[in-house]
């Protein structure tokens, strides 16, 4: 591997085409030197200042003979109108946004170059465009000259040592806002007209960036960070270091935005931010560990919004929004160990799952709850400090955390790791003993069998305890009678826990994370026919009057997939007490489970969807928290597609199209199906909203069965506009893990379908979508 110091780089853009030259400092003792290239056009290479020998193999650029300093390199290249990776144009209002989307492997789309995250180097680049045009990349500009034909030259100042995946070039008429009260300058930029509603993502980046300062006791590395808004983006944000992208709905908020909206802004602010030191000051030395940087980032935001805003309840919304969704998705035996060997680069985009964010971050907590807070500071610091502007292993932090808190974490680190899924751990009390034991848990009985260490957090009578299982099963006995008993303290824990007493465990004084861990992992244990429907209904039936916002969410959650899959209505009281309870709600968590609530029962019940949809008509004006249930209430009571395609069309603002999406996934006239697809296809729905808007309509049991024969006679269309769209097969994943609610109603012929369709890069959510075909095959045997 060659040693690469530095790249100095000019492109000459003319519309979304440009010519580069390019000049990379080396050394390299090889006879023969292998550069990524796709879809560009090299010209000539130059060794040392004289022309040498090269040609194309595949995705590699082969350079012959020695290379004692210097390779030159000059080539042209294309902004992409078709896909949204590598270099290419996102397009708005009739223009477009000159962008870059480069991990994991797509900056090889837009310069020759050494594609590997732990071949780091320095980048000094320049570049020629129309006057009138802003040019943004990861550093500061140095100087703009003018230039002849109408053009002029922004030249930036040099990046530290770091990796081809966070290089980034933007060319727009950008709109800018800064905050420069101090160091690094904090800047917004967004197409025309819109900066004014990125006032709260500054304020939030700022006090962001202060609190990972004092946190990681390593300054922010770069004179400035930029916040850019792109209108059509595949992901929700990316990393690049000094220049974070974003989509709109992960950037831009005001006083107009609802509660989940500023939240959710203020989440992936944060997690990118936190990647500006986990993953881009320190690099993974290959995609092994990509888990490493997305759990760390996904565990950072949360931890930093504590910190912000107290009154959101970040640890609730932790186990909610990420522990919840990666104990699902563990339980299958499609899952893989965070810590997934990745042989072909193009593998790495199946990796960017609730796995590698949800349950890495949940694994950090609980090894953070293990070693103490500081423990875990501490040995994050040393981390960093040992292995700034270089490639590092996960080993490498788990030695810096035991060294810190002076205890060995590797082997429990390597077990959770580098084993799929996780335990149910059984309590089955009797007399003055109690004892615990794990098995794998698993929706389906596929015979998969692990044993895990087990870090138990348990209170008993009111007495804290911790054991940790590494074996089947372990017996404590008890001095006294057993009056209460609960496990999973604070939900830090990522396992299930299945009481033979349910009485004991609700004699307990159950806090508001340990009721959310209760109500989901006894949904699950119904997906897995580990309990009875009566069971079931009667944990939920214990909090029919519940006030815990996340405890209300996350049953409306599980009764709307019930009525998603089998278009029944089973929790009608307890939706309409929780409509009562939430209704005058002041604070954020109590308005989020209203809105929650309302948009769950205006699509489940006509007559509540019809008194709600007389709001309709003073949609501009009400509250932004009820607009989506409203427009939902609207469409299906009146199942009016042309007004909501209108008001669709009008809008700018990407959170109310969002809204406004939801609503026209919720009409029951089959008809619309072809319609929305017709809009897909020509992308006048965003490209980036491709996968939302037909899982939606996957979700919708009025119309679902005209989608499922829609996507089934229509696959290969469906294939090459979404493998176009995202620059390869993992788009089509996520539509293909939805077509699992296709088999509620026909489960051979949907399994038999996905059979015939499968190819190796779709084999895994296929799998998964097979699997949950099953679940919900038995679920509808088992209901009432």
């Amino acid at each position: 591997m060659p040693n690469i110091e530095k790249y100095e780089i000019f492109l000459d853009f003319n519309g979304n085409e440009y010519e580069g030259v390019e000049k990379i400092y080396l050394n390299s003792e090889e006879e023969k030197l292998e550069l990524d290239s796709v879809n560009l056009e090299i010209r000539s290479v130059k060794s040392d200042g004289k022309d040498t020998k090269f040609e194309l193999k595949g995705e590699k650029l082969v350079i012959y003979g020695k290379i004692e300093r210097e390779l030159e390199i000059k080539f042209k290249g294309k902004a992409s109108r078709d896909s949204i990776l590598g270099i290419y144009v996102a397009p708005y209002d009739g223009k477009g946004m000159i962008t870059t989307q480069f991990e994991a492997v797509y900056a090889r789309r837009f310069i020759p170059c050494f594609d590997h995250p732990a071949m780091k180097a320095r980048f000094k680049l320049s570049v020629r465009v129309q006057k009138g045009l802003k040019v943004i990349s990861n550093m500061p500009v140095e100087r703009i000259e003018e230039d002849v034909d109408g053009k002029v030259i922004y030249r930036f100042q040099e990046t530290p040592k770091m990796s081809t995946y966070l290089l980034y070039l933007g060319i727009d008429e950008f709109e800018e806002i800064s905050d420069n009260s101090k160091q690094p300058t904090v800047i917004l930029a967004t197409v025309p007209g819109k900066s004014k509603r990125g006032l709260f993502a500054i304020n939030v980046a700022r006090k962001v960036i202060e609190f990972y300062e004092k946190y990681f006791e390593i300054p922010y590395q770069l004179p400035k960070v930029h916040l850019i808004q792109v209108p059509e983006f595949a992901a929700g944000a990316m990393e690049n270091w000094g220049a974070i992208t974003f989509r709109e709905t992960a950037l831009l908020a005001d006083d107009s935005s609802s509660i989940s909206q500023k939240f959710r802004v203020a989440e992936v602010v944060a997690h990118e931010l936190a990647h500006q030191w986990f993953g881009n000051l320190v690099t993974l030395k290959w995609w092994d560990d990509l888990w490493l940087n997305e759990s760390f980032a996904t565990f950072m935001s949360y931890k930093s919004i504590k910190h912000l805003f107290p009154q959101w309840d970040s640890e609730g919304h932790l186990i909610y929004d990420e522990s919840i969704g990666a104990l699902e998705d563990d339980s299958l035996s499609t899952t893989h160990p965070i810590e997934a060997h990745v042989k072909d680069p193009h593998e790495i985009e199946q990796m960017f799952d609730n796995i590698s964010y949800g349950k890495g971050a949940s694994i950090l907590k609980m090894i953070e709850a293990y070693v103490g807070e500081e423990n875990f500071r501490r040995g994050v610091v040393n981390y960093l400090n040992s292995f700034k502007f270089g490639n590092a292993e996960g080993k490498d932090l788990w030695n810096s955390i035991s060294n810190a808190a002076g205890q060995s974490i590797g082997e429990i680190m390597a077990d959770w790791i580098t084993k799929p899924g996780y335990p149910v751990i059984f309590v089955n009390a009797y007399g003055n003993s109690i004892r615990f034991s794990q098995k794998r848990f698993t929706l389906l009985d596929s015979g998969l069998n692990e044993v895990y260490k087990v870090p138990i957090t348990y209170e008993i009578n009111d007495k804290f305890g911790t054991l940790l299982l590494d074996k089947e099963s372990a017996e404590i006995r008890l001095d006294e009678g057993l009056k209460s008993i609960k496990v999973n303290i604070n939900r830090t824990g990522f396992y299930r826990v299945l009481y033979d007493s349910l009485n004991l465990a609700f004699s307990s004084k159950l806090n508001a994370y340990e009721e959310l861990g209760l109500v989901n992992d006894y949904w699950n244990f119904l997906l897995a026919d580990l309990i009875d429907a009566k069971t079931y209904f009667g944990v939920i039936g214990r909090f029919v009057y519940t006030s815990n916002s996340f405890v209300s969410r996350e049953i409306t959650s599980q009764l709307l997939t019930l009525y998603y899959l089998f278009k029944k209505n089973y929790g009608k009281d307890f939706l309409v007490n929780q409509v009562k309870i939430f209704r005058k709600a002041n604070d954020d968590l109590g308005k989020l489970a209203y809105s929650t609530v309302i948009s769950a029962l205006a699509r489940m019940d006509e007559e509540f969807a019809l008194g709600l949809s007389t709001l309709f008509d003073q949609y501009e004006n009400i509250d932004s928290n009820i607009k989506e249930a409203v427009a939902i209430a609207y469409a299906v009571t009146n199942n009016d597609f042309n007004t909501l395609l209108e008001k669709y069309k009008r809008y700018t603002i990407d959170e109310e199209k969002n809204r406004i999406l939801s609503a026209i996934s919720s009409l029951r006239d089959p008809s619309i199906v072809v319609k929305v697809f017709s809009l897909i296809f020509e992308r006048n729905i965003k490209a980036q909203d491709t996968r939302f808007v037909i899982s939606s309509l996957l979700h919708n049991p009025h119309i679902r069965e005209e989608v499922c024969s829609y996507l089934m006679n229509n696959f290969e269309e469906v294939k090459k506009f979404v493998n176009t769209v995202y620059g390869g097969p993992w788009g089509l994943g996520s539509i293909v893990r939805s077509m699992s609610f296709c088999g509620v109603d026909k489960p051979k012929d949907i399994i038999d379908f996905l059979e015939k369709v499968k190819f190796k890069e779709i084999e895994r959510p296929i799998k998964e979508s097979e699997e949950r075909i099953k679940v919900y095959s038995r679920l509808k045997q088992n209901l009432p």
